[in-house]
C-alpha cells in the first residue's frame, strides 16, 4: 500500500502535540511505554482517558490518508479468518476482513505503526490493507471469532501486570536512559513542520460491502 510507511507512532505524535490535544509529557510517556515494554501507544493514551478512541480514530483517517471501518458491520470472508494465525490478531487487536490474493484486507485498532504493519507482512507473506477501526470494536469482534480470546486477554494482563511488578523492584536502566528516550521524543515534536494536508482518502465500503483492494505491486 503506497505510502505506508508514514504510518508511524512518533508522527501521530507529533500531530498530536502540533494541536495541543494531548500534553507532551503524556505523549512522551506513552512513547516510552511503547518502546521499553512494548505498550501500544494509541491504546496508552485510550486507557489512560487522554483522548477518545473516536477522536483518536478521525485523526488517523484525517492525517494518514486511511478509511475507516467498524469490523463488527464487515462480513469477514472464511479465507481472511484462516489467513493469519489467531496469536497474531490477539497480539496486535487486529481483525482480518477479507482476502484478495495476496492482499489481505484488516481493520486496526485505531493503528498499528508500519514497523509492527512491516514485520506481519514478512512473517506471513503478504500485503496488508489496513482499516482504522476501534479497539473497543475489535476486541468484540475477535471476542466472537475466537472464544478463547478473553482467556488470551485475561492472561496477557496478568502478565503486563507482574512485569510492572519487576520493573518497579528493579528498575535496572539509568536515568540517562530514561532521558534519551524523552529527548528523543522531544526532539521529534519539536522538529515537527506542518505539511500539506492529504489528498482525498477513499471513501469507507458501505456495511457488508467488500472494500475495493488496491491495484497489484508491480
Amino acid at each position: 500500500m503506497k505510502g505506508i510507511e508514514k504510518i508511524t507512532s512518533v508522527r501521530l505524535a507529533e500531530i498530536l502535540t502540533e494541536r495541543a490535544i494531548i500534553s507532551s509529557e503524556v505523549i512522551t510517556d506513552a512513547l516510552y511505554a511503547q518502546d521499553r515494554h512494548g505498550d501500544p501507544f494509541v491504546q496508552v493514551l485510550v486507557s489512560g482517558g487522554h483522548i477518545t478512541e473516536w477522536d483518536l480514530a478521525k485523526i488517523v483517517t484525517e492525517n494518514f490518508n486511511l478509511p475507516f471501518l467498524m469490523a463488527g458491520n464487515y462480513q469477514i470472508s472464511d479465507e481472511a479468518k484462516k489467513r493469519l494465525p489467531k496469536e497474531v490478531l490477539f497480539k496486535h487487536t487486529l481483525v482480518p476482513l477479507d482476502v484478495f490474493g495476496d492482499i489481505v484486507c484488516v481493520a486496526m485498532p485505531v493503528m498499528l505503526s508500519y514497523e509492527e504493519i512491516n514485520r506481519i507482512q514478512k512473517e506471513h507473506a503478504c500485503d496488508l490493507f489496513p482499516y482504522v477501526g476501534l479497539v473497543s470494536e475489535n476486541k468484540k469482534v475477535l471476542g466472537d471469532l475466537h472464544k478463547d480470546y478473553k482467556e488470551w486477554l485475561e492472561l496477557d494482563a496478568h502478565r503486563r501486570e507482574e512485569d510492572a511488578k519487576r520493573r518497579a523492584s528493579n528498575p535496572g536502566k539509568s536515568s540517562g536512559d530514561w532521558m534519551s528516550i524523552f529527548d528523543a521524543g522531544d526532539a521529534a515534536i519539536q522538529d515537527f513542520k506542518k505539511k500539506p494536508s492529504a489528498t482525498e482518502r477513499p471513501a469507507p465500503p458501505a456495511p457488508g460491502q467488500k472494500p475495493t483492494p488496491p491495484p497489484p505491486r508491480k
